[in-house]
């Protein structure tokens, strides 16, 4: 008997979809996020080897605020953008949309 080999085609890869980068605003609050991960774990880590709590509070009550103020931030412009959007796609309602505290479309 002889044994026929088939020759297989090769599986063609599925393509992944591509991705986009991301935004600049987004990067920030990333790393903001991680920098204050990295200084709340180097604290702990602190205050137990030295029990000591006196230095704490500062560190960690200034690496939050510094996130609070990158959280802020990128609210604020992601609203803006919103708000951009939504004059785009309703331009009657434009000078109501851009009011503060916006406007239902």
């Amino acid at each position: 008997m002889a044994v026929l080999l088939s020759r297989r085609k090769p599986k063609k890869k599925a393509k992944k979809p591509e991705q986009s980068p991301l935004e600049f605003s987004k990067r920030i609050f990333i790393g903001l996020a991680v920098q204050v991960g990295v200084i709340a774990v180097f604290v702990c880590t602190v205050a137990w080897r030295t029990e000591d709590m006196s230095v704490t509070q500062a560190l960690v009550d200034n690496a939050f605020e510094l996130l609070k103020v990158g959280v802020v931030s990128y609210f604020g412009k992601a609203a803006l953008e919103n708000r951009i959007k939504l004059a785009h796609f309703y331009p009657k309602l434009k000078n109501q949309i851009f009011k503060e505290g916006g406007g239902d479309p």
